[in-house]
């Protein structure tokens, strides 16, 4: 009897241990936000990586924005970029497609069958995905470093083992009107393209080393086979690629991507090299995210409230994107390549307009760091464009969505003491801004307001402005008084009179929009006041 009440309480002492030692990392699920319409995707990635390898399952409407949907059921294969959360799809970018059957000779579409699988054979943690092909024989599974993507294919011992590399592939409606691919050694292939879309002259270059030889290589053009002199006459290009009949050995893949040209695509697999050991470098990317998820820990809630608070911190982590290569060379919007200097990044894919409110103050309070590289990549972009970024993507602006929220990225920080930027630069890029933004401030500038019968969601874009001058106000006085803007005195009644109708809103209406207005402090008579606000007004007050 004795000794069974040491061996229960040995077991409860167990069971103990393992709930207290379980990590953030351990309660996320990259799975969390891939259905419905929340555009997440569930592939490996390190936090703010230049490579996201994950499954798209569909391509050409708003749900394939991430590439991935859960309500799919079949796989087109593993591409390379990706975005999280966003309302336009983009990226997309080199798909690998493992499979043990020939290609199919069509010149409309994949020359390829997609791969099916259930969600009961899929896994994803942070750094890492997997899934299980169970009907055609192979498994699958993906990890990252910064600049690089690998794969790992298990193929069914006899079974050929094939695999397809597709540069048409495209989640949006894009056009590419640049497209190389090659093989440049006895387990190498590389290539490049540059796809017009909603970020404009978007380069990738990537090369790809594969831990087997390879028994053949076909270059597919419009579903035929390119032999000798041959030159391809579209970007519906494939390489198909044969290894022989599987030993059940894996087949390991590290590719190399670069923004900048085929030579840094091979400096920065060189840099980061798996020497084609998969779980080093899967265990690499989970230290990295056990080490980002540790930044904020929690007390008290249920099991679930702790998935899904850290699912949400890891979802924070996805994006902006590391562009700058492991030497430091970027590509400019001017499309130009330059090198920072030592120590320094350079990130693109900042997704302003849906970040400045909540995630960038979030971050001013968990990485100072990445909000210093950050702001100054912003002001490395103003250098290219004479403009302050709204969405930047890759090396081109997208232009997407309303204001110039960066102004109130860049005081934020400022005014939070973060300064590792040249603050006389942020001031002139802030003001220069103010005045060319081609969101309508010259209607504010000139009138008070913008009428809505001339631009779309005019009210949301003065109050987006009203805020953004409220970061200007600050920085005024912090400092000393010096002038910065002019004409910021306007009523506001002049825009409260026109909140009606759903088209003078930028994804909202009065009502939700009666937050923003709260949170504009007044003075009396209804202008942004001079010195510190004493109040703040509803719109109860205005009428």
């Amino acid at each position: 009897m004795q000794q069974r009440l040491l061996i229960f309480f040995f077991i409860l002492l167990l069971f103990s241990c393992s709930k207290k030692d379980k990590a953030p990392i351990d309660y996320v699920d990259p799975l969390i936000g891939t259905g419905s319409h929340g555009h997440t995707f569930p592939g490996a990635t390190i936090p703010f990586g230049a490579v996201q390898l994950s499954p798209d399952t569909r391509f050409g409407n708003w749900d394939a924005c991430s590439g991935y949907h859960y309500s799919d059921s079949a796989i087109i294969g593993f591409s390379h970029t990706h975005l999280s959360g966003t309302g336009v799809a983009d990226l997309g970018d080199i798909l690998f497609h493992p499979t043990t059957k020939e290609f199919k000779p069509t010149s409309d579409g994949y020359i390829f069958d997609y791969l099916l699988f259930s969600h009961k054979d899929e896994m994803a943690s942070p750094g890492y995905y997997s899934v299980n092909f169970k009907q055609e024989g192979i498994k699958a599974e993906l990890t990252a470093t910064a600049h690089t993507g690998m794969h790992r294919y298990t193929f069914e011992k006899t079974k050929d083992a094939n695999l397809i590399i597709d540069m048409h592939h495209l989640l949006a409606e894009e056009s590419i009107d640049s497209l190389e691919i090659m093989q440049t050694g006895e387990n190498e292939i590389s290539g490049m393209r540059r796809t017009q879309g909603w970020t404009p002259n978007q380069y990738v270059f990537f090369v790809a080393r594969f831990s087997k030889k390879f028994n053949s290589v076909q270059h597919i053009n419009n579903g035929k086979v390119l032999k000798g002199s041959d030159v391809p006459i579209s970007s519906n290009q494939q390489f198909f690629i044969k290894f022989g009949k599987s030993d059940a050995t894996p087949l390991v893949i590290q590719v190399g991507l670069s923004a900048v040209s085929r030579e840094n695509a091979l400096l920065n697999l060189e840099a980061e090299k798996g020497e084609f050991n998969f779980d080093s470098v899967h265990h690499q990317a989970k230290q990295k995210w056990v080490e980002a998820l540790s930044q904020i820990t929690v007390e008290g809630g249920s099991e679930d409230d702790k998935k899904n608070f850290y699912t949400a911190v890891y979802h924070t982590k996805l994006m902006p994107n590391l562009m700058s290569d492991s030497n430091g060379e970027y590509r400019r919007h001017n499309m130009k390549t330059v090198q920072l200097p030592s120590g320094k990044k350079y990130y693109s894919a900042f997704s302003i307009w849906d970040t400045f409110r909540a995630w960038n103050p979030l971050q001013t309070i968990v990485d100072t760091s990445l909000v210093n590289q950050m702001i100054n990549s912003l002001l490395l972009m103003y250098d290219d464009t004479g403009e302050l970024p709204i969405w930047p993507l890759s090396a081109g602006e997208t232009g997407t969505m309303i204001g110039y929220h960066a102004v109130s990225i860049i005081a934020d920080a400022y005014l939070k003491g973060i300064r590792g930027f040249d603050t006389e630069k942020a001031l002139q890029a802030m003001k220069v801004s103010s005045d060319i933004n081609k969101k309508g401030s010259d209607y504010y500038t000139r009138l008070g307001y913008i009428p809505s019968n001339i631009k779309r969601e005019s009210v949301s874009c003065v109050l987006s402005m009203l805020m953004t001058i409220g970061a200007f106000r600050k920085w005024q006085r912090k400092w000393e008084g010096r002038q910065i803007l002019k004409n910021t005195g306007k009523k506001l009644c002049l825009i409260l009179m026109c909140l009606t109708g759903f088209q003078n809103f930028s994804e909202g209406n009065d009502w939700m929009e009666t937050g923003i207005i709260l949170s504009i402090p007044l003075n009396r008579v209804g202008h942004i006041p001079r010195q510190p606000p004493g109040n703040t007004v509803s719109l109860c007050h205005m009428t």
